[in-house]
This record gives C-alpha cells, structure tokens and sequence, in this order.
C-alpha cells in the first residue's frame, strides 16, 4: 500500500471528531414521535460550508475546543478543523474516503489515528462495513504507523490482512487494539440452527498487538451461544451469502480492571470480554442478557458504549430499529458486575430523527454530544434545561461525533 502523508496543523486539547461513514442512509428516515423531552430548539444559521454542512444555533461552551470532522463525498474526502461554533479554520481535501478520525495523548505525545479505505477484499459487500488500514500519526498528521491484520493462530494475513472501520484503540506506540471480520466456515452452528453445509460467516475477530506481535487474539466463533443469539443475518440454512450475524461496532476498555467492553450491533448486545483468556464475562441485553431488564431498558441495534464517572456508568446510543421502535434514545446504566443488577438507568429520546445505523454519544456534564449517524446530523442538547444547543446539519452520513 501507498502510504499518503498528510501535514496539517495540531489541534487544541478540546476537541469534537466527526468521522465520515459509508452506511447509505435510509431513504425516508422514520422520525422520531413528539419526545417528552420538549427541547427547545434554536434557529440562528451559519453556513459554514453549503457542499458539507450548516449549522444551526450560536453555541458557546465554557469548554473552549474545537471541532475535527471528517466527511467523505463520492469522489473525495475532506478534513474539516472547525471552531466549536463549527465555523471553518482550515479545510482540506485527501483524496481517498477516511474514516474514525480520534485523538490520543500517548506519554505526553499528541497522536491521531484514522482509517483508510482501500482496495477490494474477501469481505466487501458481506458485512455493511468498510475494511482497510489504519494510519497512526503525530499531532501535524505525517504518518507514523499504517496497522493492518497480523497472521496469528487461524488468521492467515496473506488471505484478508484489512481491518475493520468500527474501531481502533491506540494504547501506545507499537501498541494497539483493534477489530475486523474474517471469513470462516464454522463446524459448531447448533444443529438447531439448521446450519447449511458450507455456510460462511464474517467471524469478529479481536487483535491486540504488541511491537508487532499479536498478544491477544478472540475469534467469535469459538463461542457457539452467539449463533442462536443473532438476531439480524443469521440465516445458517442458506449458504448463498456470507453472514454477518454479530456485526462488532465497538470496544473500549474498562479502566478498573483492564479488560474489553464490545457491542454486537446484530446481537442486541453488549458483552464484557475477559482480556487474559478471552472468556466472557457477562452479557448486557439481547436473548441471553446476565442482567435483569424492564421494558424500558431493553436496547436495539445500539452503538458507542463508553464506561465513564470512573467506570460507573456505562453511555450509549440505543439506536432502535425501524420494525420495532423507530427512534433513537441515549441511555446510561449503572451496573453492579459483582451481582449482575442494575442498580441505575437513565433515558433520554433524542429530539431528532432515527438514527438507524452508527452514531455515537459523549456526556460533559449537563449536556449530550450525539453523533447521528445516517441520519446525517450532529446535535448538542443540554437534557436538563431541554435546549437544543447546536445542530450541525450533514450532507453525508457521520459515523461518529466524538468531543474531546
């Protein structure tokens, strides 16, 4: 691969990351009914640039920062440094689709990563997702590291070496973990399942490497519960397409005892993974949920789970789904681990439309930061005063919108 070196500026410590996705957005997205939240939306417009975005609204934050979004048209994608009003300082084009632009302070040292899209693989078109490579730079954006799949246990590189576009984790120079799909054909679908002969599924495969050596490898596939658990592509008696019966979106790590929180989109489920053994911890949600649920608290099709408040509260977007509840809501729980009980929970329905696929969500203080997904905006609420803050309206879907 060619590796492109790109020198832009060094962002200011407070940042909001736009990452630009290649999920189609539906074409008549489903709104989101009357919420009880009564947010008050505000109506002064800048347009910031009319090819891209607008934004809606005037906000100032006590937290001076600045906005990074990245945005990819059909033929180019684009790197946009915004003031936290959203307003253009610098503007420039790369020529090739990026994804999951983020920020990492790395002993003292500013690094970016973001994901580069190339080429074809075994898996495109297979898994709604983009594969490729992810570029690690310093703070002025020249190229450090490009990270691609290392050949390990029953990952054969020279077949399928791209990664994922849903997540990378940078703990350190050399020194990352990251997610991507492997095509596999499994002998341990339950018969119950019907399972066809030869059936292919996009296995989740999880690598943390090490000054290039893998340290640990998780293969879904080797936990045959998860297959009767799918509930979206999972149709084992047919061996026509390759099936993406899990769809990985997220990992974050749990800062009070180092191992992995993952969301399985096609699961309706978050799972605590055990970092040494690979063994699992507990399930959060989906059909075989370690924790007791209400009606309320039942998630669908979510995406960005985030530990935070030391660990306590575990943040997401609850996406929802079309059929069932077509609209989206940020939920936080806290979770005793020890008992599998929840011992808080707290909804919010985002005063916008459905978000059906990808998004995200970052809490500072009283407000809301939500990436919308391909639903094609960005929203600032404050979900105590109930006052919409800032909209950013998109031309093309986000994947995410992270504020630092």
């Amino acid at each position: 691969m060619k590796l492109k070196s790109l020198v832009l500026a060094a962002a200011l410590p407070g940042v909001i990351l736009f990452i630009g996705c290649a999920k189609t957005t539906p074409a008549n997205p489903e709104p989101t009914p009357t919420p009880s939240n009564n947010i008050q939306t505000v109506s002064d417009t800048i347009i910031t640039d009319a090819n891209y975005y607008s934004v809606t609204g005037n906000y100032s934050s006590s937290q001076q920062g600045e906005i990074l979004m990245a945005l990819n048209s059909k033929t180019d994608g684009k790197l946009f440094f915004l003031d936290q009003r959203g307003s253009i300082k610098r503007e420039v084009s790369v020529g090739t689709d990026v994804e999951n632009l983020q920020k990492w302070n790395i002993n003292g040292q500013v690094r970016y990563t973001y994901f580069h899209t190339e080429g074809v693989s075994t898996l495109d078109g297979s898994t709604a997702s983009e594969l490729g490579y992810e570029m690690v730079c310093d703070s002025s954006l020249n190229i450090l590291d490009s990270v691609k799949l290392i050949s390990h246990g029953n990952i054969n590189a020279s077949v399928q070496d791209k990664l994922d576009v849903h997540e990378f984790i940078l703990l350190g120079d050399k020194h990352y973990i990251y997610e991507t799909y492997y095509e596999e054909t499994p002998n341990n679908i339950p018969d119950s399942l019907h399972p066809a002969t030869g059936v292919k599924v996009a296995a989740c495969i999880i690598q943390e490497v090490l000054n290039g050596a893998v340290v640990f490898q998780w293969d879904a596939t080797q936990y045959p519960e998860f297959y009767g658990a799918s509930v979206e592509n999972n149709n084992f008696s047919s061996a026509a397409t390759m099936l993406d019966y899990m769809h990985m979106n997220s990992i974050c790590v749990d800062s009070t005892d180092n191992n992995l929180i993952v969301s399985f989109r096609n699961l309706n489920e978050i799972v605590k993974i055990d970092r040494q053994s690979g063994q699992i911890i507990w399930r959060l949600g989906g059909k075989n949920s370690d924790f007791a649920l209400t009606s309320d608290q039942v998630f669908l099709r979510q995406h960005y789970p985030r530990l935070i408040e030391n660990g306590q509260t575990l943040i997401f977007l609850d996406n929802g789904q079309d059929s069932i509840r077509a609209y989206s809501r940020i939920l936080e729980f806290q979770l005793n681990q020890n008992t599998r009980t929840v011992s808080g929970f707290k909804s919010f329905i985002i005063p916008d439309n459905f978000i059906q696929y990808a998004g995200s969500v970052k809490k500072e203080g009283n407000e809301y930061f939500i990436g919308g997904g391909s639903a094609d905006y960005s929203l600032q609420v404050n979900y105590v005063t109930n006052q919409e803050l800032m909209r950013m309206s998109l031309k093309y879907s986000s994947y995410r919108a992270l504020k630092y």
